[in-house]
């Protein structure tokens, strides 16, 4: 697991909403739900609200290379790629195999055995148990357990998109040393494909505030070095309107949009984006893509969710 503290960056006295890119980037710092809106609510989201832990940001950071050249703000979040069974309302609650052979074609397979945390203080220890989905009775178990013993519990990876895959079991170990501290290892037994991730993987992404006075190929030119720097193929364009034919242009360079209007933007050639859009909940009956879940609409000027939703 590679532990991700993220810790928040100092931040003054509370301020009012603002009404420019630069505030709202400013207000992240203070406001967590900002953040999350970065990755959740971009066009096309970065990920769904259960893969993500914690985040942070850092505003105007240099480049290493140039350190005259700043990336307005690097976004840094906790990706979760696997989930401790029945540790949230996301995860399922453990499986029970009806027989042995069912057991066993969920357990076919098993990795060698990978320190989770090597030399930590107990008080770490819970801590990195606890944020891993374990409850405070399965902490204690777990930092109590004989030598020989393992602890069991099952688990689910999540794929490409985000779903929960077959379940997998996982036992953890504890060694205790004579100076207090302890070291958490772990192996997996899994049907097919190994778990790559403890639990999470940190992840940065640039955030680029788009300048009205540049134009598509300049503010690309922007992101890329942006990217390049972070070693990322994606970033997020915090954008008041923009041109449709521009917004796919780039969505195909892997660049998410943060579109909200703000007093004092324009709008690029006038227009406004269309409506981030999902046709499986969209109440537009004469559209020949309504209820499709395989839809590759992604966003659509008709789009109307169904009511409630």
């Amino acid at each position: 697991m590679v532990k991700s503290s993220l810790a928040r960056l100092p931040y003054g006295s509370p301020v009012s909403r603002p009404s420019q890119p630069e505030g709202h980037l400013a207000l992240a710092l203070a406001d967590e739900s900002w953040l999350r809106a970065l990755l959740t609510d971009s066009l096309p989201a970065i990920a769904h609200p259960h893969e993500i832990g914690a985040v942070s940001l850092q505003i105007g950071v240099p480049l290493s290379l140039t350190p005259q050249t700043r990336i307005d703000a690097v976004l840094t979040f906790e990706h979760i790629k696997c989930v401790l069974a029945g540790s949230c309302a996301d995860a399922p609650p453990v499986p029970e195999p009806e027989n042995h052979s069912q057991y066993q074609s969920l357990t076919n397979y098993h990795s060698e055995l990978v320190n989770l945390a090597l030399n930590i203080t107990p008080s770490q220890a819970v801590q990195l148990l606890l944020q891993a989905g374990f409850n405070p009775e399965q902490t204690h178990q777990i930092l109590h357990l004989p030598y020989q013993a393992w602890h069991k519990s099952w688990w689910y990876s999540l794929d490409l998109d985000g779903f929960l895959t077959v379940p997998f079991q996982r036992w953890i170990c504890t060694r205790r040393f004579a100076d207090g501290t302890l070291t958490l290892q772990f192996k997996d037994y899994y049907s097919r494909e190994r778990p790559i991730h403890f639990r999470s993987q940190p992840r940065q992404l640039p955030v680029i505030v788009h300048q009205f006075a540049l134009g598509f190929c300049d503010t690309l030119a922007q992101v890329n070095l942006a990217r390049r720097e972070l070693a990322t193929t994606q970033a997020i364009l915090m954008i008041a309107a923009i041109a449709e034919l521009e917004m796919q242009g780039y969505i195909r360079q892997q660049v998410s949009l943060f579109i909200q209007p703000w007093s004092g933007g324009h709008a690029v050639d006038g227009t406004y984006p269309s409506t981030t859009a999902s046709c499986r909940i969209c109440q537009q009956t004469k559209c020949p893509m309504q209820g499709v879940d395989s839809s590759p609409v992604i966003a659509c000027r008709a789009f109307s969710p169904l009511p409630g939703i």
